[in-house]
């Protein structure tokens, strides 16, 4: 599990405070260029995405950051 952060937040620790609050322990990583929103036509909401190996988006939703809904859905894939 990775997160991202949109170039539009102005800079790259931009989403410190939101992975603090939260205590995410996972990768959380700036797209300093808004490629993955580009490529995923995200825009950049609290959203979950479930990608393959190949990185193609089998799975989504939009909803407010839950690490409980997160390992429902991780679960989905077991």
């Amino acid at each position: 599990m990775i997160g991202i952060s949109p170039a539009t937040w102005g800079r790259a620790d931009a989403a410190e405070p939101f992975v603090t609050r939260y205590g995410l322990t996972f990768v959380n990583l700036w797209d300093g260029t808004n490629a993955a929103y580009r490529h995923y036509g995200s825009p950049y909401t609290s959203e979950f995405w479930l990608l393959d190996r190949s990185g193609d988006r089998v799975g989504d939703r939009a909803v407010s950051f839950s690490t409980s809904r997160a390992q429902r859905m991780l679960s989905t894939l077991e």
